[in-house]
Formats: structure tokens, C-alpha cells, sequence
């Protein structure tokens, strides 16, 4: 869905292995990363400050968990992204642009380009080689045999 933008990404800060480096990824945007202690059901948030927009997350949770929510906030931040709004991270959200976010940021961090080189693997040594948790593995493996 989102992979010619992924390519393109990717491409532009010459990453072409994994695993992915949201963090890298969202510097190179000029999105400031800040790790802060949130609440427990917040992972991160997206917001504007002072004319630049800004990442807040969880430094709680576990580091799986960071890399997919930097991920997750990169996909509001190219899909979503407007000075005005706020994004929170909820883990349990489920409105459409929550799910946009989450299926870019799952993109993101296994895109199909270098996903389909390790399709012949176990879904853990996937896992490992990508750093991204067993679910996040499962809902692309799916994705990608549906393609």
C-alpha cells in the first residue's frame, strides 16, 4: 500500500538492509525525537512545537515497541501531518488513521523489497533480523502473501 513511498524513504538515507532505523529516518525528516516518560497507555505523540514537529516517545516501554511507535508516528507525520493537530499513540486506537499509521509503520519496518529476500525463514529468525516483534512479523507475512 504504502511501498513506492517506502522505496523512496528508504532510498534517500541509502538504507538498504535491516533492520530499518526509524529514528535515523525521522532526524533525516527533520522531526525531533525526544524519549519521555509518558503515561503507562501512551506510546508516543506527534505534535508541533515551535514550528517543528516533534516525537515524544514512551522511554517505559520496551525497545520493539519504541521502534514500531517511531515508525507509527513517521506514517502520521507523512500521511497525517498538520500543524494544528496532536497525535497520540494509543496501543488500543482503532480509528482509520490509527490503522494507517500502524500499517505504514509495520511497512516501514519490514517493506517488501527486503521482506521477500528472508521469506524462506522462520517467522522468529525474521523477527530478529528486522528487530521488530513476532506480531508485527505475522500481520506482514500476511500482508505479503496476499500480494
Amino acid at each position: 500500500m504504502y511501498e513506492e513511498l517506502i522505496k523512496e524513504l528508504l532510498s534517500l538515507f541509502y538504507i538498504n538492509k535491516p533492520p530499518i532505523k526509524p529514528e535515523i529516518i525521522a532526524y533525516g525528516l527533520g522531526v525531533e525525537l525526544y524519549f519521555y516518560e509518558l503515561p503507562l497507555q501512551i506510546s508516543g505523540i506527534l505534535y508541533n512545537r515551535k514550528n517543528s514537529p516533534t516525537m515524544l516517545i514512551n522511554k517505559n516501554d520496551n525497545l520493539l515497541r519504541q521502534r514500531f511507535t517511531i515508525a507509527h508516528e513517521i506514517g502520521h507525520f507523512l500521511l497525517h501531518y498538520s500543524n494544528n493537530k496532536i497525535y497520540f499513540d494509543y496501543p488500543i486506537e482503532n480509528s482509520k488513521i490509527e490503522r494507517e499509521a500502524n500499517t505504514f509503520a509495520a511497512s516501514l519496518l519490514l517493506p517488501d523489497f527486503l521482506l521477500g529476500r528472508y521469506l524462506n525463514l522462520s517467522l522468529e529468525k525474521i523477527s530478529s533480523i528486522f528487530y521488530v516483534s513476532r506480531k508485527v512479523t505475522e500481520i506482514r507475512l500476511k500482508d505479503f502473501k496476499t500480494l
